[in-house]
């Protein structure tokens, strides 16, 4: 019995390879600061113009998690994000993140691309138009915009892109043409093509009028049927809900962790200081909270199991 159950963990792990590498950015050079305030350190990824990462674990508040110069938000997984610059009024230039996949994509092979994005809390506006592009050779700016003009094979679709507070995400199949060894992340518009929504901002970044920032996350590739058969089935046995919300202080989170048998709630106030922490002991059950002490506000709940972020979203407590 050990040993069926051994190799099918084995062959599972074999089938359900992410073809991006370091998709959590999570792996850098580490600075005198504990982090890689420069992109250009972040490990096999590369950048054009200047995108930014963030981690917990940098001591520069500028670079920080969940607080930074952009915002305030929590990784979907471990302790690190990238952002980019995704519109700008002022000027065409925007913010890249790319890769160099080894090997490079079959012909004809159907793949699955997904990563996750959050809005910063310090842009005015919001877009739709952010996707992923693959390509045989190095995609490079257009000359004098700074920006990087192709038709992504993967964009987005569900509207814009407004919520600074939970991670979207952005998903899709595609047909490889063959020979693909270069994915880049972005928005692939002019500013002329890019659909703007203005949000505001309760605190506005200097320098940073009217544009559109967004932090990313979790970025994955797999051949499709590996993600139909192995991945999408286990993800989809997760189900967390937490109720009521908006609330007094008391709520309850019904969970559902699937093959999962525990996992471990956090709640943190608005500055990222953890406040509660709860033990998920079975793979499924209601949790009855009571936090009469906390004040009015928003505060932050993270589900992580395995050490990742199944969800992270906003609870109001109002008295």
């Amino acid at each position: 019995m050990l040993l069926t159950a051994f190799l099918f963990l084995f062959k599972n792990n074999i089938l359900s390879q992410n073809l991006i590498n370091n998709g959590s950015f999570e792996t850098y050079s580490v600075s005198a600061f504990g982090c890689a305030y420069n992109f250009s350190m972040v490990d096999v990824w590369q950048q054009i113009n200047s995108p930014d990462h963030f981690t917990s674990l940098c001591t520069l508040s500028n670079y920080g998690v969940p607080n930074n110069n952009f915002g305030v938000s929590y990784p979907k997984n471990g302790n690190a994000y990238c952002g980019i610059i995704c519109y700008r009024k002022s000027d065409e230039i925007k913010e890249y993140i790319q890769q160099n996949l080894i090997p490079p994509l079959i012909s004809g092979k159907t793949y699955y691309i997904s990563f996750y994005v959050s809005s910063s809390d310090r842009f005015t506006m919001a877009i739709k138009n952010i996707g992923a592009y693959f390509s045989i050779s190095q995609p490079t700016v257009v000359p004098g915009d700074n920006y990087v003009q192709a038709i992504p094979q993967v964009e987005n679709h569900s509207g814009f892109l407004t919520d600074t507070v939970n991670w979207v995400k952005i998903e899709g199949y595609f047909t490889a043409q063959g020979g693909e060894q270069y994915v880049t992340i972005g928005n692939f518009n002019s500013n002329t093509n890019t659909d703007t929504l203005y949000t505001g901002s309760n605190d506005p970044a200097p320098g940073n009028p009217d544009g559109a920032y967004y932090y990313i996350d979790s970025v994955s590739l797999y051949d499709s049927l590996d993600y139909v058969t192995n991945i999408k089935k286990y993800e989809n046995d997760f189900k967390v809900n937490l109720y009521p919300n908006p609330n007094n202080g008391n709520m309850t989170l019904d969970y559902d962790l699937g093959a999962s048998s525990n996992g471990i709630m956090y709640i943190s106030d608005i500055t990222g200081k953890l406040i509660s922490t709860y033990s998920l002991q079975n793979s499924r059950g209601k949790l009855n909270i009571n936090e009469h002490d906390f004040e009015n506000g928003v505060y932050f709940y993270s589900i992580y199991v395995y050490d990742k972020t199944l969800k992270t979203d906003k609870v109001v407590i109002i008295k």
